[in-house]
């Protein structure tokens, strides 16, 4: 029999850790504990010794407490990993397994480099993440102290900082976490308990199979869901998870689909198809078209495939007069359907695609319904654009080139243009024969100017340039797609090229002072002649209420280290005049650069 004495302390100790060990001092709470172990000293000098430092603790000023406590926390640990059996009589007495195997203790780290880490798993404020990111590198985690927080820091309201912990930390830190796992679980259905279990599963806990029975039993449907992902690494079980497709609850529903992709079995699989041929819940059909899509389906693609079929028919034969949900809900049904298509390249899903951008009647519906279905055409195009990027990349080339997509003739289409130029791209094409296919889009405004500067602005053919500059021609409503243009330009033309130089100069005085730091750093970049007094002049007229964003992107910006030092009393007479920091920021820089 173990001590539950022990373990009652241990409890209250956690508490103050994450309370504060300041408020350790009188705390009537470790007060009670002394008369309890001054007893069991009589036995053991151990427990006279806890004792003897839980009497400090009480009585430490608030500036040594923190070390008392952890002292009393370590001794406490090394009591509970080797104590003995007692005989007391007058004790409440209950079994009790040491937190970590004596061989898996280490405790070699200070208070000082444990506290904040503590702190980042168990108190709320900004910034603990990054703490765990930088404990992590520095092995910290390898001390015992810290396992009982790891697991506390699963139930932690940031979703974000839970997820950390349980898929990067917790496997780092290995099986000797598993009883501190154990000891915090509870048949709860909270999401702290299902990541619990999913980590007794990542570490093969051998009662496993006990835990899940007794889930399985119960109404947990959080839990139920992650004990059937857990049944689906045995063959075994697929009986069961069969029975767990037609389950009542949502979740458990959902879960045993995806369970029995996973077992890939020609009768698992046949249930699957039957679910999806069947069903006539909108909210399943999401998970049972994502368990379908995650399989190759050796056994029933057909009939599958049938089906899909079926359901484009169903939508291409609607009238235009038709009320606006039905056509929405059939698009939106269909939109689902196509991602069963994922890795799964055949001549048959390419038929049906083809039939999808040819068919004239599918392009008006979408053209009447414009409005509409605006949503469910997103939707629709990314679908089909995650079905052919799991496809054979030279087949799916083929595929635009034989539906004009180089050049497409429906609005809903515009999307698979630009994704046929990053494609292009990657392919290797030359900028000659991107120029060639994509120019028509580009002046229909399909391609736009971000799409040529995202994917291939430092290999572009010279042919565009004169396409980009003609968008500086008229009125500017400046934004970052002139700040692309300019800087596509900037990689093709030499830096004596009047043309370009000309037009930097002009749209210095077109552009406000807010917009003109792409443009500041052409200007230095190509080395005009009076680039010093343009930038100065246009940014004296700064006006006060001029974005943060503005002010942030001239900050520590490169350029002020090209400054001679004469513009230093100039932008101090800016900073006295407006009083703007930024003006005295700038002075400092080139203050500071080798200018000076």
């Amino acid at each position: 029999m173990k001590l539950q004495p022990l373990y009652d302390l241990q409890q209250e100790i956690n508490r103050l850790f994450i309370a504060g060990s300041k408020f350790s001092k009188g705390d009537p709470r470790i007060q009670k504990h002394i008369p309890v172990f001054n007893k069991l000293g009589e036995r053991a000098p151990i427990f006279q010794k806890i004792a003897s430092d839980l009497e400090e603790l009480l009585n430490v000023d608030v500036q040594q407490s923190s070390e008392k406590l952890m002292a009393i926390s370590i001794l406490l640990y090394s009591v509970l990993y080797t104590q003995g059996e007692t005989t007391e009589t007058d004790v409440e007495e209950k079994i009790q397994q040491p937190n970590v195997d004596i061989k898996d203790v280490n405790t070699t780290y200070s208070y000082i480099q444990l506290k904040p880490v503590i702190e980042a798993l168990t108190i709320s404020n900004s910034g603990r993440l990054e703490v765990l990111k930088d404990a992590l590198e520095r092995n910290v985690f390898e001390d015992s102290r810290t396992f009982h927080y790891l697991v506390f820091a699963l139930g932690d309201k940031y979703s974000e900082l839970a997820e950390y912990v349980e898929k990067t930390i917790i496997p780092k830190v290995g099986k000797p976490i598993i009883p501190f796992l154990i000891q915090s679980f509870n048949f709860e259905d909270k999401t702290e308990n299902v990541r619990k279990l999913r980590l007794l599963h990542h570490f093969k806990y051998e009662k496993l199979q006990e835990m899940v029975d007794k889930i399985l039993s119960d109404s947990l449907p959080n839990l139920q869901a992650e004990a059937v992902n857990i049944l689906s690494d045995n063959p075994d079980n697929e009986e069961l998870i069969i029975k767990l497709a037609d389950d009542k609850n949502k979740q458990v529903r959902e879960s045993a689909y995806y369970a029995l992709a996973r077992l890939n079995t020609r009768t698992s699989l046949e249930k699957l198809k039957d679910v999806y041929l069947k069903n006539k819940n909108k909210t399943n059909l999401p998970s049972i078209v994502g368990s379908l899509a995650s399989s190759k389906l050796p056994f029933f693609f057909q009939e599958v495939f049938d089906q899909v079929s079926k359901t484009l028919d169903e939508f291409i034969s609607l009238e235009k007069t038709a009320d606006d949900k039905i056509i929405v809900d059939k698009l939106d049904k269909l939109s689902t359907e196509l991602r069963i298509f994922k890795n799964k390249d055949s001549e048959q899903v390419y038929s049906l695609f083809n039939k999808i951008f040819q068919d004239k009647k599918f392009t008006e519906l979408l053209s009447s319904k414009k409005n509409a279905l605006g949503y469910t055409v997103n939707s629709l195009t990314n679908s089909i654009s995650e079905w052919l990027h799991t496809f054979d990349k030279e087949k799916v080339m083929n595929f635009y080139e034989q539906n004009g997509i180089q050049l497409p003739d429906a609005e809903w289409k515009n999307e698979f243009c630009r994704e046929y130029l990053h494609q292009s791209v990657e392919a290797g094409y030359p900028k000659e024969k991107i120029y060639d296919i994509f120019s028509g889009a580009f002046d229909k405004k399909i391609i736009r100017i971000e799409d040529l500067h995202d994917i291939c602005a430092e290999r572009i053919d010279t042919r565009w340039i004169p396409k980009i500059y003609e968008i500086f021609n008229g009125k500017l409503k400046w934004n970052y797609e002139y700040d692309h243009a300019l800087e596509i330009i900037n990689g093709c033309e030499p830096d004596n090229c009047e043309k370009f130089n000309k037009l930097l100069i002009d749209l210095v005085g077109k552009v406000s002072p807010g917009d003109a730091v792409g443009i500041f750093e052409l200007l230095i970049k190509r080395g005009l002649s009076n680039r010093f007094e343009l930038i100065y002049s246009t940014l004296s007229k700064i006006q006060k209420n001029t974005s943060y964003y503005f002010y942030y992107r001239l900050q520590n910006n490169e350029i002020w280290k090209k400054f001679p030092k004469e513009y230093i009393p100039k932008f101090k007479e800016l900073y006295e005049r407006t009083k703007l920091e930024i003006f005295n920021n700038i002075m400092e820089e080139i203050s500071s650069s080798q200018n000076v």
